[in-house]
This record gives C-alpha cells, structure tokens and sequence, in this order.
C-alpha cells in the first residue's frame, strides 16, 4: 500500500498494512533535522517553496502517511519577520517570546493585541477576503504527491478559537455566556471565511479537512457540556454538514487539546471522522479507543508534554507500542506525537519514535 492507500483503509476502520504515522515539529526543530540529515534532503525534489505549518521535505524523508497544508487564522503562528513583533491580516498581534532548551533557543508567538478586545468595533471589523488565499501552494503539492500521499487542509482555529484570537481567551469565555450576540456574530465570520477555504481545498482534491478549537483544560472542558452544545456545537456541524455536502467522500478531523470526553459523542454526531490528540495526561487513549473507536478514528496518543522532552528512547518506544497494541487493533488510528515536537525534545527520542513505529506497527498486530 501507499500512504493514500494505507489512510484510507484506517479510516474505514479496516487494519491496512502498518500503522499509520507522521509527525510534525516547531520551526527550531525542523532546522535542526534538516541540518542533521542535509545529505538525505538533497534527493527530494519539492516543487514549491514551503511554508511553516504545511508540509516539507522532511515529510517525504520520514515516510509520513499525511501531508498537512495550513490556510486560514492559524497562520498566524510562527511567521518569519524581521520584528518579534508583528499584525496579521486579522488584526491580530503577534510577538516572538524566547525559552531556553537543551538544543538552544526556541520562540513561541503570543498574541498581545486583539482586534476586538473592544466591543464596540464588532460591528465594523472586516475579515480578510477568503479569495485572497494563495491556493497555489494547495495546487502544487497536490498535483505531485495528491495520488501518493493523504492530504489534510488545515482550516483550524475557526469557531471558538478564532473568538480567542479576536477577543482575548477570558472576554471570550465571558461572551459565551454573558455577551452571546457578540460570541455568534464572531464566530459566525470566521466560520463563513473558513467555509470558503474548505470549499476551495475540497474542489482541489484534500481528502480530509482539519478542524480545531481548543475546548479542553488539562483536566475539565473550559466550558460546560451545555454552552458546547449550545454555542459551538451548532456551528461545527453546520460546517462539517456543509464540507461534506459539498463532496459526500470528504472526511473531517478535528483537534482539541486536553479532557473532552464529555462531548466525544457530540463530535460524532456532527460527523467528526478523526479525533487528534488523545493527550494522554488528560484521557486514557486505551479507554477511548474502547469506548469510541468503532465510530470514529484516533490521531495522535504520544505524549509531546512528558514522554518526549523527558523520557528516554526506550520510554518512547515502549509508547509507542503500548499505542499500537491498544489503539492499533481495527484500523482507525494514525499514531503521532500529540503536539508539534519542542526544541526541548532530544533528538534520539525522535528517531525513538521513528524506530519504534517501524519495528511494532506492522498488520497484524502481535504485541
């Protein structure tokens, strides 16, 4: 099987020939694997000049089965400016924080500034124009990998999280029960932007859509079951409703950082296909696949915020096949770290992880 092959035999619940894989790392740490295997990079032909938060080369080095391509809000993450500071084309205000790690400096980006912190220039805010999105990068590494590869469109960040992006993370809890009409009218924007981005990736050939809101704390949902289901809820499936009527084979992913079993049925519901990441300091990956992995698949399940940074490359590989053995059985699972990997991971661990996938994931599982 090839990649594409071996995906979409996952995602039908069927077991294909190995456990699927990919993983994905902050801009630091694709420098440092890009240095350290220069030699083996020089063979791989990309035609398109990459981007942070798409696919690269080192996709194609490590055999990852899905290749991601990243459009919309989200994108805001990680850019390279010559400021540490910087404004997207949301309004949105950007500033490069360092921290210090075993393999040098790294820098997150914060937001510092949002654009409708004020309420009253709700009602005067303009997004961006969905048509102005470069669909080319899309094109391009769909037209030389699209047969080959599983290829996600990243339109994340779109419901909850972009009134984080735009309001700030505690007004915008506040909204969600206090200042509805702001919370629906802000959302609502980004939802119909997004819309649009997932129109066009679907017309250019993705095979699975992504989308993200962060709802979960480490170990309780930053909301009720009830706001979710009142305010979030609603305008997902009319996402996921809308993606899929747009074309019936399309699948939908979904992420959410931390403890969201209470509404683990609600995303299957509206039509959720793949859940990512199964953070296992917040649920047991064992218990949901058990629970949950006849209705929907699982990606992710090893731990970026203990195992890698702190483990040993046995600790991952033990992982790793712990993974496999509970999560592998029946298809329907795409194992992964459940983060970006930090600088503050040794580089051992990832080649662990690489290692440990090959010597355990094959079909049949026998661990």
């Amino acid at each position: 099987m090839n990649s594409k092959e071996r995906m979409q035999t996952a995602m039908e619940h069927e077991e294909p020939d190995r456990v699927p894989f990919m993983a994905t790392f902050v801009p630091e740490v694709e420098l440092l694997l890009k240095k350290k295997y220069c030699r083996e990079l020089e063979k791989i032909d990309i035609h398109t000049e990459m981007k942070y938060q798409g696919m690269n080369e080192l996709d194609i080095l490590f055999g990852h089965d899905m290749l991601l391509l990243t459009f919309g809000i989200s994108t805001g993450y990680y850019r390279n400016t010559p400021s540490d500071t910087y404004i997207d084309e949301w309004g949105i205000k950007w500033k490069k924080s360092p921290y210090e790690t075993i393999n040098g400096i790294g820098h997150y980006t914060e937001i510092v500034g949002f654009p409708l912190e004020d309420s009253s220039k709700v009602d005067s805010y303009k997004p961006p124009n969905p048509d102005d999105e470069d669909m080319g990068y899309a094109e391009r590494i769909i037209e030389q990998f699209g047969t080959e590869k599983y290829i996600c469109g990243i339109i994340d960040c779109s419901i909850f999280e972009a009134l984080k992006y735009l309001r700030g993370i505690t007004q915008s809890l506040i909204d969600l029960v206090a200042e509805k009409d702001i919370a629906h009218k802000i959302m609502d924007i980004s939802v119909e932007y997004h819309l649009q981005l997932g129109y066009k990736l679907i017309d250019r050939g993705v095979d699975i859509l992504w989308l993200a809101d962060d709802i979960g704390g480490e170990h309780a949902l930053l909301m009720s079951p009830e706001t979710f289901r009142e305010m979030i809820k609603p305008k997902m499936g009319y996402m996921i409703g809308e993606l899929k009527r747009h074309n019936s084979n399309v699948k939908v992913a979904f992420h959410s950082d931390g403890y969201i079993e209470p509404v683990i049925d609600d995303l299957i519901e509206i039509g959720v296909d793949l859940l990512n990441p199964i953070q296992p300091e917040s649920m047991n990956p064992s218990f949901i696949k058990r629970r949950y992995g006849d209705r929907i698949s699982l990606w992710g399940t090893v731990s970026t915020q203990v195992t890698f940074p702190f483990k040993s490359p046995e600790d991952i590989a033990n992982e790793v096949k712990e993974r496999i053995k509970t999560c592998g059985p029946g298809g329907g699972f795409l194992i992964a770290p459940t983060h970006n990997l930090q600088l503050d991971v040794p580089l051992e661990n990832i080649d662990a992880f690489y290692k440990a996938v090959s010597e355990y994931g094959s079909y049949p599982i026998r661990l």
